[in-house]
């Protein structure tokens, strides 16, 4: 299994994770994990990006899941929160990219920390 630390922006790198999307998308990204076989050992969020931690088998590839992550939790929240698509007036909540770097098993508890802890740790809350 391979880990990763994956993050990505909102669209226009707008502050839309706040409130009851933020809490609601952390829970999405929890049930398109477990619909989809991925490995979810940690969320976190800033206004205007996430964090996920994720855990691969060999034969899953990054950008289908990420791919998957992005897509689905788009969809939904653009369903559940019809204002946000007039405010962006686009369909996609997240920006196209992404970024990612490999994380070591002896790493897990530090990025996960990490990436529990960012809002705690930068004031945010």
């Amino acid at each position: 299994m391979k880990y990763y630390h994956v993050w990505f922006q909102t669209k226009f790198k707008k502050y839309m994770l706040i409130d009851n999307i933020d809490s609601e998308i952390h829970g999405l990204f929890k049930q398109i994990a477990e619909e989809k076989k991925i490995r979810l050992f940690a969320t976190g969020s800033l206004p205007d990006h996430a964090h996920l931690l994720v855990g691969l088998e060999n034969h899953q590839n990054l950008s289908w899941a990420v791919k998957m992550l992005k897509g689905i939790s788009s969809r939904r929240i653009s369903q559940e929160f019809k204002m946000l698509k007039q405010d962006f007036r686009t369909n996609n909540f997240w920006a196209r990219k992404y970024g990612a770097k490999e994380v070591a098993t002896e790493g897990l508890a530090a990025a996960a920390s990490y990436i529990r802890n960012q809002k705690k740790d930068l004031h945010v809350i």
